[in-house]
Order: C-alpha cells, then sequence, then structure tokens
C-alpha cells in the first residue's frame, strides 16, 4: 500500500511538472467555463485524459439481524464498516467524435469491529470495463455524448453467518469464501452545460442490464448522476474550483442488495489552475444498502481524484 501510494504522489507530481511546462489550456471547455471533473460523474468530452480516484469512508453504527425464526428478526448485533475504493480510467480520442475507454476499479467492504466482522464479512469487488463515447452534438454552450460499455466483476464474500444460514438451510454449496463472476452491459448519454464562464452544469445516466450477485439471476442497473460547479481559477486570481453533486447508483460494485440503490451527495474542492490537469478533495455523505440491515447505512467518504489530459 505505502509503495501504491508512494507511485501515486510521484505520477501527480510528474503531471504536475508537465502541465507547468505547456502552455495550451486542455482542460474541458465550453464558451470559456472550464468545467470541474467529479470521480462519479463521466463528462461527455472527447479527450485523451488519465484519471485516478483513490477513496475511503467509513459508516454510521448499524445494527445487523443475522437470524430470522417465524419471520421475526432476532439477535441483532451493532457495529460499523470501512469501504475502501481505487480507480483508475484512460480514455483514447479517436476522432473528434468518438473515443475509446478503459476502466479498472477495486472496491472493499469490511467489519472494523469483531461483530461486524461476523455478520458483514469481508467483501471485495474488482471490476474493469471497455467502452464507446461518441458525440451527439456540440453548440457553444453544450455538448451531449453517448456511451456504451461492456462491465466484467469479480467479487469475492467472506461470510461466517452466511456460512451458518447455509449449514442450518442444508444447502447444496456451503463455504466461508464465495466468488461471483458478474458481466453486464449498459448505455446512457452524457451532457454538459456551460452557464457562465464560472457556472457550469453536468448530467449524466446509464442503464444496462445483467448478472446480479446471485448466480443464475440477472437484474436491471443504472446511474444517474447531476453536478453543479463553480471555476474560479480562470476568471478571477483564485486558482480554486467546487462542485456539488448527486449521484444515484445501482451498479454492482456500489450495491449488494437486489433491487436497492445507493445514494451520495457531496462537494469538492479543486486546484483548478492547471492548464492540463485537474486535482482535488471530494467529500460526501453516501446510503448504502447492505445485507441483513434494514436502514441504508450512512457513510463519510473522502476522496482524492485527479486528471490529466493529453489532447
Amino acid at each position: 500500500m505505502k509503495t501504491l501510494l508512494t507511485i501515486i504522489f510521484v505520477s501527480i507530481c510528474h503531471v504536475y511538472t508537465m502541465a507547468q511546462e505547456e502552455t495550451d489550456n486542455n482542460v474541458p471547455e465550453l464558451s470559456g467555463h472550464y468545467f470541474i471533473p467529479v470521480s462519479i460523474m463521466p463528462n461527455p468530452f472527447i479527450k485523451s485524459h488519465f484519471t485516478t480516484n483513490l477513496g475511503i469512508a467509513q459508516s454510521s453504527e448499524f445494527e445487523n439481524f443475522i437470524l430470522e425464526i417465524d419471520g421475526e428478526k432476532i439477535l441483532g448485533l451493532k457495529g460499523t464498516l470501512i469501504f475502501a475504493s481505487l480507480d483508475f480510467e484512460y480514455q483514447q480520442k479517436i476522432k473528434d467524435w468518438i473515443a475509446l475507454y478503459i476502466n479498472y476499479s477495486l472496491n472493499a467492504r469490511l467489519g472494523t469491529e469483531l461483530q461486524s466482522i461476523l455478520t458483514q464479512g469481508v467483501n471485495t469487488v474488482g471490476s474493469s470495463r471497455i467502452g464507446w463515447l461518441i458525440k451527439i452534438v456540440e453548440k457553444e454552450r453544450f455538448m451531449l455524448s453517448g456511451d456504451i460499455q461492456v462491465n466484467n466483476h469479480s467479487a469475492t464474500f467472506i461470510s461466517i453467518s452466511q456460512f451458518v444460514k447455509d449449514l442450518v438451510q442444508d444447502s447444496v454449496v456451503t463455504s466461508i469464501s464465495r466468488q461471483v463472476p458478474i458481466l453486464n452491459m449498459n448505455g446512457g448519454l452524457r451532457f454538459a452545460y456551460a452557464i457562465s464562464k464560472t457556472f457550469g452544469l453536468q448530467a449524466y445516466s446509464d442503464f444496462g442490464y445483467g448478472d446480479s450477485y446471485k448466480r443464475g439471476v440477472s437484474d436491471y442497473i443504472y446511474r444517474i448522476g447531476l453536478a453543479f460547479d463553480a471555476n474560479l481559477a480562470f476568471t478571477t486570481k483564485v486558482p480554486l474550483g467546487f462542485a456539488a453533486f448527486f449521484n444515484a447508483s445501482a451498479v454492482p460494485e456500489n450495491v449488494h442488495v437486489a433491487g436497492k440503490s445507493a445514494t451520495s451527495t457531496g462537494l469538492k474542492i479543486s486546484y483548478a489552475a492547471g492548464q492540463h490537469f485537474n486535482i482535488g478533495l471530494e467529500l460526501s455523505r453516501v446510503k448504502i444498502p447492505i445485507p441483513n440491515v434494514e436502514e441504508k447505512v450512512i457513510s463519510t467518504l473522502a476522496f482524492i481524484s485527479s486528471k490529466y489530459y493529453f489532447n
């Protein structure tokens, strides 16, 4: 982990040095407004870029029910969880109207105390995706693009409580550790609008269908998001940008309960004066459904995100 953080730090410093040496501004722009990138907000711009996102979250205390007899839930244990996320994306501009992107992310969820480890275990989801971004329309103040992607997820669940349930129910397969491969496809729209040189609006939606965490069961997935940003770097002497965002998601790497979704609201502050890069801190409040818990668990998430644009 220390080696990985060192590599990320050196990469960011290298990007900063390169950005200082170049003169052309390559940050996505419409009508003089330079947009602030948000980690959960894929944008419509056909530009080559490399993105890294590193985040960690701590949940509030929740009560987990691990036994149910005659429809009545008993034996509730309280606990908290830690969430960790690491994400890389590379997008290559092919023509002015089309780009290819590749993404890899690793998400982990684990209990912080004995009771939450017993009830929720340790869960990891590695996700890789490949997709195409196609420009639909571009005007002076707004841009609309469409994308289609194929997603491959590999989930590993280590759960003592599920192992006990399998033994009680005489399940054919009983194991503390389970691995579930997931494949799905989705497509959607990405939108950006320059309100003024200072303010901008971004939105996106993705919908798809594919495997769920239950083997042999397919489900619909979706992601929608909205972000309002203010970039002060190119209209004032303040080299900062801000973005307020909302996101709702039912994709496998975020949601482990079929038919439910996770929602997040947050704020990003970033250094926005770079001609080829943006780096910032995102803070958000996330509501995530988890197994055997009636209410969604509330977590506080901190994200360090960086993006470097090539052309």
